[in-house]
């Protein structure tokens, strides 16, 4: 159960009474069922049917560490996170603006989305209708930056600059280049920062919060160092929001399970940043996962993805 505190701070518990288990978001912080109620960290401050007692840890409900950042909410359902909330470098720059563009559900894997993010070659296809351009496969030259967490490419791509779009960037030519710099920050997160020749800077935040292992919350918005009288929010959301559709189109189309090792699939060398992603991953579930041992021979293969993605 999440919601605002009076002091504009969230707070988020189980969402279950200690008492029988019914649900507090029924009747917020006071229990519908019998009328417990609990105060903002879990603890039980009143049982009516028994006004003097002071109530015990049995009585709690379990609270969760959860953070505001960039307009949402972050909870964090273990004791303590493993990472920091993900910095987003333009997102405390008066000269960029932010652009909230959708949040839904896709019926898709949350890795096989963020890999996505970082597969430069499927936009002349995939994309063909918003900014690709399928007679000119993209195969740039990308520049791998490992990080400790995640991984980061750059590269240059030219893409198709069509009628809504050229409104948005306020470049006429039906071409441009993009001058990409795309990172993956574990375990969900995802920044695609575009650098157009006018010195525009359009920088996608996309998220993709698993629901379970077939569905995830997909959220997304934007920083922008233009104003709405150059570009309406709600014109550039329309076009990025045309961009998630042709994705989730053909991400729901894959298998819902995220293939670790790379020994089980064919290659080529643009895959680099999604074989050291797999590293990546394959390093956490080593150090953290207790049941590592069941999955080992992938993790072998995942280690050894980068050298075999350069071969």
């Amino acid at each position: 159960m999440l919601w605002q505190q009076a002091d504009g701070t969230p707070a988020a518990l189980e969402d279950r009474c200690p008492h029988r288990r019914a649900k507090l978001s029924v009747d917020a912080l006071q229990c519908g069922y019998h009328g417990w109620r609990f105060n903002g960290g879990g603890r039980c401050v009143l049982v009516p049917q028994m006004p003097d007692l002071v109530p015990g840890p049995k009585h709690n409900v379990p609270s969760y560490k959860c953070q505001e950042r960039y307009g949402f909410v972050w909870v964090c359902l273990d004791e303590q996170p493993m990472l920091d909330i993900p910095y987003i470098k333009h997102s405390d720059d008066p000269a960029f603006r932010q652009v909230l563009e959708y949040a839904e559900d896709w019926n898709a894997n949350s890795l096989v989305v963020c890999e996505n993010a970082l597969d430069i070659s499927h936009i002349s296809f995939v994309h063909r209708k918003t900014f690709g351009n399928d007679s000119k496969p993209a195969a740039p030259r990308l520049t791998l930056v490992p990080l400790e967490h995640g991984v980061n490419f750059k590269c240059t791509v030219p893409v198709a600059n069509r009628e809504l779009q050229q409104k948005n960037l306020q470049i006429g030519e039906t071409e441009t280049v993009r001058i990409v710099d795309i990172r993956w920050l574990m375990p969900s997160t995802f920044v695609l920062h575009f650098t157009y020749p006018n010195g525009l800077v359009h920088e996608i935040v996309g998220f993709a919060t698993p629901i379970d292992d077939t569905r995830v919350r997909r959220i997304q918005f934007a920083y922008r160092n233009d104003t709405e009288a150059d570009a309406p929010a709600e014109q550039v959301a329309a076009f990025d929001r045309a961009v998630a559709a042709e994705d989730r189109r053909m991400l729901e189309s894959c298998d819902s399970n995220f293939v670790l090792s790379p020994v089980l699939l064919a290659h080529m060398m643009l895959d680099r940043p999604s074989l050291v992603m797999r590293r990546v991953l394959s390093d956490l579930i080593s150090k953290h996962d207790p049941n590592a041992e069941l999955i080992a021979s992938e993790l072998v293969g995942a280690a050894g993805a980068e050298l075999e993605g350069a071969a």
